[in-house]
């Protein structure tokens, strides 16, 4: 799975180190990921699923939500955490070549996930970011038949204004033919939807 959910993230980013923890809340609330320092706080805040189940891990620059995460047939995970990247958010185009084309290099080569759909393009709520859909197909079904699917939904985001800065929202879902959720993408967009970014 972190092969799956990973590449978007490998394809443009590298690790963000942050100088303190900003802070976070719990429980179903909006959750809060940054750093800050003497002049600035910079960082992204997003709202989870209202739903049971869930459980987190993770503070200061990144945390992970995660949902039936010992389950190989059905399971979700939301991603979220700041980067460092490797390509100017300016122009946009040239960021959604950068992610598109890495993406397509990075799996053409995997053992493990083949690509069935792909598309990145802008993210019309807001100018600094690329909304991402990704649907792999394992290369080998599961032990009862049934193909394995990894599909995600992302953003991709940098700062217009802190140099370098990037902000990552990812709501993946792995799952076998049966365990299909038509919803998936209603409740993907209901939480990349959420995404509020402070410090440019």
């Amino acid at each position: 799975m972190k092969l799956a959910a990973g590449l978007v993230a490998l394809a443009i980013h590298s690790a963000l180190p942050g100088p303190a923890l900003a802070t976070e809340s719990t429980g179903t609330g909006q959750i809060y990921v940054g750093i800050t320092d003497a002049s600035r706080t910079l960082g992204l805040a997003f709202t989870p699923p209202d739903e049971e189940g869930w459980t987190r891990s993770g503070s200061g620059t990144s945390t992970t939500l995660s949902w039936n995460a010992e389950s190989a047939s059905d399971n979700r995970k939301i991603e979220a955490y700041m980067t460092t990247l490797d390509a100017p958010i300016s122009p946009l185009s040239g960021y959604i070549r950068t992610i598109k084309r890495n993406l397509e290099q990075g799996y053409a080569s995997s053992p493990r996930f083949k690509i069935s759909a792909l598309q990145v393009s802008e993210y019309p709520a807001d100018p600094r970011c690329a909304k991402i859909h990704l649907l792999l197909e394992a290369r080998q079904p599961a032990a009862d038949g049934q193909r394995q699917w990894s599909e995600q939904y992302a953003l991709s985001c940098g700062s217009l204004q802190a140099k370098g800065v990037g902000y990552e929202l990812r709501y993946y879902h792995r799952y076998t033919d049966d365990n299909r959720d038509p919803g998936f993408e209603a409740n993907a967009n209901a939480v990349l939807g959420s995404l509020s970014i402070e410090g440019g």
